[in-house]
C-alpha cells in the first residue's frame, strides 16, 4: 500500500480489523537540501508506547540520506504510528501529520520519503510493506 501526504493535506488509513503485528523497521529517506526533523509517535491499542524525534540530514549530491528510527517496541501489538515533520508539532490533528495504522500483516516496515512539493515545502510519501 502506498500513501502520500503533503503538508497541505491529511490522511486517515482505516483499520479493517484489529490484529497484532510487529514493527520491524521505520526509516526516513530525505531528498531535500535541508535537514528534516521528524516526530514519531507509536500507540499500541490506543496507548502511547513510543515517541521521539529523528533528525535526517540533507540529501548529498542528489542522493537521499537515510535514517532509521531506533528503540521501537519489539513486541507485537495493535499499532498506530504518527509522523510529523516537526514544523508544527503542536498541530496534533491537522495538516502536518501522517498516520500509518495497523494492518492484517504480522510484521510491518515503513519507509517515508521526504521530498519537496511544487512550492518548495517538504512532504511525505509513506510506503509500508510486510517483512
Amino acid at each position: 500500500m502506498i500513501c502520500s501526504l503533503g503538508l497541505a493535506g491529511c490522511i486517515d488509513l482505516s483499520r479493517s480489523e484489529e490484529q497484532t503485528s510487529r514493527i520491524n523497521k521505520i526509516e526516513f529517506h530525505n531528498y531535500t537540501p535541508n535537514e528534516q526533523s521528524v516526530l514519531v509517535i507509536v500507540e499500541d491499542d490506543g496507548e502511547q508506547v513510543y515517541d521521539g524525534f529523528t533528525a535526517v540530514p540533507p540529501a548529498v549530491d542528489g542522493s537521499p540520506t537515510v535514517e532509521k528510527v531506533e528503540d521501537l517496541p519489539v513486541e507485537s501489538g495493535v499499532y498506530d504510528i504518527y509522523f510529523n515533520l516537526a514544523r508544527r508539532p503542536e498541530d496534533i490533528e491537522g495538516e502536518f501529520w501522517a498516520r500509518a495504522d495497523d494492518t492484517d500483516a504480522e510484521c510491518r516496515e515503513y519507509r517515508l520519503n521526504i521530498e519537496l512539493d511544487d512550492n518548495g515545502e517538504p512532504l511525505f510519501g509513506v510506503y509500508q510493506s510486510s517483512c
